[in-house]
């Protein structure tokens, strides 16, 4: 497991299917996040920053937080299939600001340590977003309207040319 960006070019063409996929221009941050395979297909789930709000929230289909929210969380929401042409690993060691290097080393090992959950979490989102709307409870097709398109965007992001 490691931490990853993912490269603009990939986010521009799949958005251009599914405009609730995340943007990745107006973070003062990189937009990063955890890979996961399900099937043969990888998966990239970014993290969001560390906000007070994420201590009161509970862990969800589509959101899982890391540490506690003290950390931040995980959005499975805005989870994406990926090609590895596409996967850009990060080097915490690298960042130059040390504030958010540690944040990033604790974010890895939280991670890491509950990495089970992380992958049961991505696995049954997936399944949820695959089922006919008729199989849904009204609580699950509330999760799955705000939810990238995983069929759609399963159907196309290998046509992404780097």
């Amino acid at each position: 497991m490691d931490i990853y960006n993912i490269k603009d070019t990939y986010i521009e063409f799949i958005r251009t299917y599914d405009n609730r996929v995340a943007d990745n221009k107006n973070e003062s941050r990189p937009y990063i996040g955890i890979i996961l395979l399900i099937g043969n297909i990888k998966y990239y789930a970014p993290f969001t920053s560390p906000k007070p709000k994420h201590r009161r929230m509970h862990n969800d289909k589509d959101f899982r937080k890391i540490d506690g929210g003290r950390l931040g969380a995980i959005n499975f929401n805005n989870m994406i299939p990926v090609p590895d042409e596409a996967i850009i690993p990060l080097c915490i060691r690298n960042e130059q600001n040390p504030q958010y290097r540690r944040l990033l080393q604790n974010q890895y090992n939280a991670i890491l340590s509950d990495w089970e959950s992380i992958q049961n979490t991505a696995e049954t989102l997936h399944s949820l977003l695959f089922m006919p709307e008729t199989e849904l409870s009204r609580r699950d097709r509330s999760i799955k309207a705000r939810c990238c398109n995983l069929p759609l965007l399963e159907s196309v992001y290998n046509n992404w040319q780097p």
